[in-house]
């Protein structure tokens, strides 16, 4: 065994491998498996086949206006349902949780725009031939006359989490991806101009293209790495009865051209892939057998799967001491081993840490400040300070955020960068710091007015004689003695700022929940990353309590207390 450690951070690092390694174990123990099926018999006995579709990807998987799944996806998962001889159950996923949604057994098949590749593969099984092809490339104003990949080193692009491109192209171009959880947001952010592009599958894009909405719009790249989009299942059921009559399912797609049927009932531009594998699939030889089927080992043809990820893959990476070690020992953490992986985690580790300092200086300003209006005489002033309590502590912290950074955001004026790309004035993490802020700011205006209620009011009286002006009382005297009394009720509302930092990966900020919701998709690390986070935040919210606690023992008064 290597040990890559030693010395007193070894001893440190091995306690907080074995900690992630004990949760992450004691989590995979109580997430038991759903009733869920690997093979054919299994699902007729079940009654029903769950099958997961995208929800937010028009036309091939999104919702109408009576909120039912439609798209050409949810079609080709009725026909599997009919091959099968079960009823379809249809559950929506996105592309963070598709791979998740099969591993915990919560769907028995995944047909959801997704690209086949080797780092998918380690994680489930992928059903050949592909049912549908498609590459990356970036959705932008014509303005911009983007011409080239490098053209974009550098500069802001929006992305979608989840996406199997989005590492390899930002990687290869030096991009700084602002990645969302939701398409719809994404694409809001461009129009905003918070990125110059939408890092996107191509066939989506064209098909944006076509609507109104995206006039003025260009797809201007070649596109990069086509992949052709898979059917997922378990590990454990490929090479099984079920595999075998999904592939097949595919193969008379091709050969019977729905597919074709299914692109243009969905207003689908024509590809060129379904046209060639039409082509291909309904060949026939001298007898009129179809030249594409299955040989003596019972596969297709290698000439009959052309988006096949043999045909693709490129030399594998030999892994390191340290990635050995930690895979020997059952933990898969490649912020430790991979540089990107884990240049991405400090740089969410260090904007999580700035984010909550923040938040915090700013809440406790805005309570200093707003508990001291709460008091003053004039009447109209005490009424917007209870207003903007009442509206602010009552409304979710996320909706907040979508108001300053969407709504106050695009209202001010662009700033010219010094590419000549024109950018809003504030960027997430800024707006981030004031929403979140703001919503704490509330509650501390709160407890620090209940804290100077209780000051008595003899105190007060005698500030006042000692001729303090009323200003110089609450600042001297008055908040000093608050504090005391309402140190508990801030260090609580302090530390729930401190965890809602997570928020602000909704508007593309890379902090910790942003960086590791981009990592665990692609290395489906996703037990080891989530308690990495769940450590990281116990610790962090440690020191602030201890720090808290380190206060409260220095504003005791002598003689009371323990």
């Amino acid at each position: 065994m290597i040990d890559p450690v030693g010395g007193k951070f070894g001893r440190l690092f091995s306690c907080l491998l074995a900690l992630v390694a004990l949760i992450s174990a004691l989590t995979s123990a109580m997430t038991g498996p759903a009733l869920a099926a690997d093979d054919i018999d299994e699902l007729r006995a079940k009654g029903h086949v769950v099958i997961a579709v995208k929800a937010d990807y028009p036309p091939w998987g999104f919702r109408d206006p009576q909120g039912q799944l439609i798209g050409m996806e949810i079609d080709l998962a009725e026909d599997i349902a009919r091959r099968i001889g079960v009823p379809a159950r249809i559950v929506a996923v996105q592309s963070a949780n598709r791979l998740e949604v099969l591993r915990q057994h919560q769907a028995d098949i995944v047909i959801a725009t997704m690209g086949d590749n080797t780092s998918r593969r380690r994680i489930i099984g992928m059903v050949e031939p592909h049912y549908y092809a498609s590459g990356v490339n970036l959705l932008s104003r014509e303005e911009l006359r983007i011409e080239r990949w490098e053209d974009l080193r550098g500069m802001p692009v929006c992305a979608k989490q989840g996406a199997y491109f989005n590492k390899s192209v930002a990687r290869r171009y030096n991009l700084d991806l602002r990645i969302f959880k939701e398409t719809r947001e994404a694409k809001l952010a461009l129009r905003d101009r918070r990125c110059v592009g939408f890092l996107f599958d191509d066939s989506a894009i064209a098909a944006d293209l076509l609507q109104p909405e995206w006039r003025g719009y260009t797809m201007p790249l070649p596109t990069l790495d086509e992949a052709g989009w898979a059917i997922g299942l378990r590990q454990q059921a490929m090479g099984g009865d079920l595999d075998r009559l999904l592939s097949d399912a595919v193969a008379d797609w091709h050969r019977s051209g729905l597919l074709l049927e299914l692109e243009e009932k969905w207003g689908i531009k024509r590809t060129g892939f379904l046209v060639g594998m039409n082509r291909l699939w309904s060949a026939r030889d001298s007898a009129g057998d179809f030249l594409c089927r299955r040989g003596p080992d019972d596969k297709f043809p290698d000439e009959c799967r052309p988006t096949r990820v043999e045909a693709q893959q490129a030399a594998p990476r030999q892994p390191g001491a340290l990635e050995v070690w930690l895979k020997s020992a059952g933990i898969n953490l490649s912020i430790l081993y991979d540089p990107y992986d884990r240049a991405q985690f400090l740089r969410g580790l260090v904007n999580t840490i700035l984010l909550a300092l923040g938040c915090i200086v700013l809440s406790v300003v805005i309570g200093i400040t707003g508990a001291w209006l709460l008091g003053v005489g004039f009447a109209p002033v005490r009424w917007l300070a209870t207003g903007y309590v009442e509206f602010f502590r009552y409304t979710p912290p996320l909706v907040q955020l979508y108001f300053f950074f969407f709504g106050i955001g695009a209202m001010l004026p662009l700033v010219t960068a010094a590419n000549g790309v024109e950018t809003p004035l504030m960027g997430g993490f800024a707006w981030a710091v004031i929403a979140l802020g703001v919503y704490a700011g509330a509650s501390n205006t709160v407890i620090f007015r209940t804290g100077i209620d209780a000051v008595p009011m003899d105190i007060r009286d005698s500030a006042a004689a000692l001729g303090y002006g009323p200003l110089q009382a609450y600042v001297w005297i008055i908040l000093p003695l608050a504090l005391r009394n309402c140190l508990a009720a801030l260090n609580a509302n302090l530390v729930n700022i401190v965890k809602a930092t997570g928020l602000a990966s909704a508007i593309a900020v890379p902090e910790l929940l942003y960086v590791t919701n981009q990592i665990w998709p692609e290395e489906g690390n996703t037990v080891e990353m989530m308690n990495v986070l769940l450590v990281i935040f116990f610790l962090l919210v440690s020191v602030l309590v201890y720090g808290m606690h380190r206060l409260e023992k220095r504003l005791r008064i002598p003689g009371q207390g323990a």
